[in-house]
């Protein structure tokens, strides 16, 4: 039974990995002119924007017809705070873009005829992926202010990362910084384990447990240090999330990874073989709305040793 008890707990331990609280925006976007609230400004006709994202780094691609005529342009970005100064047609744009928890800000600026406009937006993701809001207040001292509320669907054929979309372009006399959402979480992060929440079933718990996620997908990497009943172990897994067998060392024992989408969640197939017993382990990994926290469903399988359950809850730091 002790064997039992050490095995199944190992396992568990080389299956756990985690979430990330910030979404990844690549995707293809469609304006729903309908459901958008332009203010007092005229709004596209139509927009479509394409954002390649691997954060820090965010490109944003952009086709509207507008009352300006066509718009056809791109905007590369930073997420963490960093300037960056795109040329969208005769407008010269400056953005600082940065998280406030799962929402991204961009702040914008520029000039157009002596007047200088600025222009604050926060991007909204929907919590199944499919909706992004962006919230829009643009001012231009002797021109006034306004709000806007821009509404985008993610495409159903979703031709991601081409030339097309990106982010919100100039509907009167200033530029909307546009972005988008994805339908998969992005896991970068740390994370640590809640041992009170989390329900081990019949198996030892882990005195501490931290992992650190390295997520452009679908590059996965996950470094864990956890401290449990085999002692401390330190070990990194890394793998891919298109369902290619990633093989990998967690101490002297060999695991093959297997990663893929459900939907929004990560299925993780982890296998390994422990004196001589095959030991298999499927995990669901759940992430909150909010993006904070990350339930990883785990039912492991030792062959006559046989069956477990787990939950475990890991929080966003």
């Amino acid at each position: 039974m002790h064997r039992k008890l050490i095995l199944m707990s190992f396992a568990a331990t080389v299956l756990a990995t985690c979430l990330t609280a910030k979404p990844n925006f690549s995707g293809t976007w469609v304006l729903n002119v309908s459901k958008s609230d332009f203010g007092p400004l005229p709004g596209p006709s139509n927009e479509t924007t394409v954002i390649e994202h691997n954060d820090p780094t965010l490109k944003v691609a952009v086709k509207a017809q507008t009352a300006q005529g066509d718009q056809d342009f791109v905007l590369n970005f930073t997420t963490d705070g960093q300037e960056a100064t795109n040329q969208q047609g005769p407008l010269t744009l400056k953005s600082k873009l940065s998280w406030d928890g799962d929402s991204l800000v961009v702040d914008s600026t520029t000039s157009l005829q002596g007047n200088d406009i600025t222009i604050k937006q926060v991007w909204t993701l929907s919590a199944d992926g499919k909706t992004l809001t962006q919230n829009a207040h643009l001012s231009a001292a002797a021109l006034g202010e306004a709000d806007q509320k821009l509404v985008f669907e993610k495409s159903a054929g979703d031709a991601a990362a081409a030339s097309a979309g990106g982010s919100n372009a100039s509907r009167a006399s200033a530029p909307a910084a546009g972005a988008s959402a994805a339908t998969h979480a992005n896991y970068s992060g740390t994370w640590k384990l809640n041992i009170e929440k989390s329900d081990f079933g019949p198996l030892p718990p882990s005195n501490s447990r931290t992992d650190i996620i390295q997520h452009t997908d679908p590059m996965l990497k996950d470094s864990v240090s956890d401290d449990g009943a085999q002692g401390k172990q330190e070990y990194v897994l890394a793998m891919t999330t298109d369902g290619k067998e990633a093989t990998n060392k967690a101490g002297e024992l060999e695991v093959k990874n297997t990663a893929s989408w459900d939907g929004a969640n990560l299925v993780v197939d982890t296998k390994l073989s422990f004196q001589g017993t095959d030991v298999a382990v499927k995990a669901t990994w759940v992430l909150s709305p909010d993006g904070k926290t990350l339930t990883q469903n785990a039912h492991i399988t030792a062959g006559a040793l046989g069956e477990a359950d787990q939950k475990f809850i890991f929080e966003k730091q």
